[in-house]
């Protein structure tokens, strides 16, 4: 359902952007390692801005882990599934 690059793109660094629109519903959301405190810092909207104009985001943090990961997806269809 979500776009999302895998956990080495995250721990070398890299920060990812995405969205996903389906039954008239959209999500955007942007993903970036915090690698000095091993978190993935997480933050998605509903409205159709970029990260910096957007003015409600949902923001959380998850372990820089596979399992960190696999959380974030889950916690990003759960986001979306609440505004469809």
């Amino acid at each position: 359902m979500f776009d999302m690059q895998k956990l080495v793109y995250f721990t070398e660094g890299n920060r990812f952007a995405g969205s996903h629109s389906e039954g008239g519903g959209l999500i955007r959301y942007r993903v970036e390692p915090d690698r000095e405190n091993e978190k993935l810092l997480a933050w998605c909207w509903h409205e159709d801005l970029c990260f910096e104009r957007a003015k409600e985001k949902s923001e959380e943090s998850f372990p820089l882990t596979q399992e960190g990961l696999d959380a974030l997806v889950l916690w990003l269809q759960e986001r979306f599934e609440e505004h469809t």
